[in-house]
């Protein structure tokens, strides 16, 4: 998955918008997963974080939490998680 796919929710129009992955939360296997077995993810923006300039040459950015759902062939879920992600915002102003 591109990163383009990834935040097609968030109004992230680009990879160039991603600052860095800030971490991951809350990740838990929910369901054994072995070899040779089919799981695809989908990702769910759960909250948008506003983060202050620390100056006026500092770019507008925030932290885009996102929701983590990792599913089987059945789609029964099998891992979940938090991922973090600073993004640059569209608007700079």
């Amino acid at each position: 998955m591109n990163m383009d796919t990834l935040h097609t929710g968030t109004s992230v129009r680009s990879a160039s918008a991603v600052l860095l992955n800030y971490g991951i939360d809350e990740a838990r296997f929910t369901k054994p997963v072995y070899p040779g077995m089919t799981i695809q993810v989908r990702f769910t923006v759960k909250e948008k974080v506003d983060q202050e300039k620390r100056d006026e040459n500092d770019v507008a950015k925030g932290i885009v939490k996102f929701l983590v759902d990792v599913f089987d062939e059945t789609e029964e879920t099998v891992a979940i998680a938090t991922i973090l992600t600073m993004v640059k915002k569209l608007d700079q102003n």
